[in-house]
């Protein structure tokens, strides 16, 4: 029963927060303003203000995305509080989904990048040696994880493998697990294929999907994890819109730096 009781809290907290997202109109006024610092001061005064505080227009794109890493991390850490113990766990692992592209670099050799060493979760796997990062992230709790990619070099699907040994199994919410787990390898595998990669329909199916998901197994934990992938594809949208006005704007500074 206590379980319970906290999954109504926890769902009554997420359905407040999801409730209080920016709409359409609010992400069609701002992908008409084309210059970042208007951008920025425009989303401080919609629903997106959480995301957007702190960040400014003078700021790396580097930095703009490690903020947006962290804003990311402490809210799934955020949501992870308000759950049954044996759900804490499980979901804040969804938080190392972000870091899969730079896991995957680093454990393949890559050399570090400044921006992984920048960041406070990233620079624990920055060792010289491979074998040092990967002995690094079998200690930080991925040792499922790290053994598949040592076998098959398949760092997302040893990510489900963790995820699959980390949750708690119970019947009456696997359907619903299920049925998020296979929206996330179907989104992955869209995105490994380049099949329309990043195209705002296909995020908008798949919102469509989550949304589904969110409302059908609420009081579930499957409406949790539909939850944070929704806030994820958010954060995803924001950064892109950051990025583009951002690398508009230096461009333009390049160019008039060559006249």
């Amino acid at each position: 029963m206590a379980g319970l009781s906290t999954l109504a809290y926890a769902q009554a907290r997420m359905q407040s927060r999801y409730g209080a997202r920016a709409e359409a109109t609010v992400w069609l006024k701002l992908h008409n303003i084309h210059d970042l610092g208007s951008y920025m001061q425009t989303a401080q005064q919609t629903p997106l203000r959480p995301w957007v505080q702190g960040l400014s227009r003078i700021h790396s794109s580097h930095d703009l995305e490690l903020a947006l890493r962290q804003k990311y991390r402490h809210h799934v850490d955020e949501v992870a509080s308000w759950l049954p113990s044996d759900w804490r766990a499980p979901v804040r692992w969804l938080k190392t989904l972000v870091d899969l592209p730079a896991l995957h670099y680093l454990m393949s050799g890559g050399e570090p990048l400044a921006w992984m060493r920048a960041d406070p979760v990233l620079k624990a796997y920055t060792a010289d040696q491979t074998n040092d990062r990967l002995r690094a992230l079998r200690g930080a709790g991925s040792r499922i994880m790290v053994d598949e990619w040592q076998q098959s070099r398949a760092m997302l699907s040893g990510w489900f493998l963790q995820w699959q040994d980390l949750r708690p199994k119970s019947m009456g919410f696997e359907r619903g697990l299920r049925l998020f787990e296979q929206q996330m390898r179907d989104q992955f595998h869209r995105l490994a294929t380049q099949q329309s990669p990043g195209a705002d329909q296909d995020y908008e199916v798949l919102l469509d999907r989550l949304r589904l998901i969110f409302r059908r197994y609420a009081f579930e934990p499957t409406a949790v994890c539909a939850y944070l992938f929704v806030v994820a594809i958010d954060l995803h949208h924001i950064r892109s819109d950051l990025m583009q006005r951002l690398f508009f704007e230096r461009g333009q500074v390049f160019e008039e730096d060559l006249r």
